[in-house]
């Protein structure tokens, strides 16, 4: 059984819900799968940056093709976390209060918007879970290679059952992070297993891209039983444990070399800063042989923004 506010949902049954966000007046899109038989409880969640709109398509198709009787265990998807941003179509940030939910939790429910949410979803959410699936993408101005970030800095066991969940993913590239805030790695952090999935990005998807994201999920899911399935591996992965992460030292024009996935040897140009007039004002270059993770495909740049992550393949 699993009750969310007023909503209790029984062994063998599917309830949509809301979950309402105190003192706001908005409320998030919940959908619950409480398998016949017995087992652990995913959580799963989509839109915590809320144009990244891949990861909210794939949450909301896997959500109607899940049914009760293939679940052992349950599986609780939220939606849209950033529903303002979603509809309005804001990179990375709360419209309301101008934060990135995903650099505020565990949250605060005396906070901002972006912090209640963040508590409302650690305190309402992760807490019913024994593993959590963070889904993001490139948002709509980056590009990003499918890869999964698992925790490095946690319990050992959660770090662990953490690279479990990553390396059960058909995806070529794990990243182990020493991220300690965040939605999966505040989780991390208080003990829940969680990992965050890249893939696709530009506020866009095809529905190949969508077909891979669910595949590996159920994956996943099938590796912990939770699915009755075989896992499907296509890839080899291999694994990032050093990785760096570029933003902009000042305004200008971002002209990058490489795209997302794409290796290159150290010293190698990664990616110039230009004035209006052309006139180079930033270069970058590779500190050691890596692989484009992700990186901003936006020209006009802000300082501050970020530009480029790569990573050292082992």
């Amino acid at each position: 059984m699993i009750q969310i506010d007023n909503m209790v949902a029984g062994p063998g049954e599917k309830k949509n819900t809301w979950l309402s966000i105190p003192g706001s007046g908005i409320k998030l899109p919940v959908t619950v799968i409480c398998g016949k038989e017995e087992g652990p409880t995913f959580l799963i969640t989509a839109g915590v940056h809320g144009a990244e709109y891949i990861g909210i398509e794939t949450a909301m198709q896997l959500s109607r093709e899940l049914r009760p009787e293939e679940v052992h265990g349950n599986v609780i998807f939220l939606l849209v976390a950033n529903p303002s941003a979603c509809k309005d179509y804001v990179r990375f940030l709360v419209p309301e209060d101008g934060k990135n939910l995903n650099q505020v939790f565990p949250g605060d429910m005396d906070g901002t918007l972006s912090e209640r949410i963040a508590a409302t979803i650690t305190d309402k959410l992760q807490s019913k879970a024994d593993y959590y699936i963070d889904l993001h993408a490139g948002d709509t101005s980056e590009e990003v290679m499918p890869f999964v970030y698992f925790t490095g800095v946690a319990e050992p066991e959660v770090c662990k059952v953490s690279e479990e969940m990553a390396s059960a993913m058909d995806v070529s590239i794990r990243a182990r992070s020493t991220a300690t805030t965040g939605a999966y790695s505040s989780a991390c952090m208080r003990g829940l297993p969680a990992i965050l999935i890249e893939r696709g990005g530009g506020g866009r998807f095809s529905k190949e891209e969508i077909q891979l994201y669910k595949q590996d999920i159920r994956n996943i899911l099938a590796h912990f039983r939770v699915l009755a399935e075989e896992e499907v591996h296509r890839v080899e992965q291999k694994e990032v444990r050093q990785a760096t992460y570029i933003d902009a030292e000042q305004e200008g024009f971002w002209y990058p070399m490489y795209s997302a996935g794409e290796k290159f040897e150290e010293g190698t140009l990664l990616g110039e800063i230009k004035d209006v007039w052309g006139e180079r004002v930033e270069a970058y270059y590779a500190e050691y042989d890596g692989i484009v993770l992700y990186q901003t495909v936006g020209m006009g740049i802000k300082a501050g923004d970020a530009l480029i992550a790569y990573g050292r393949v082992m």
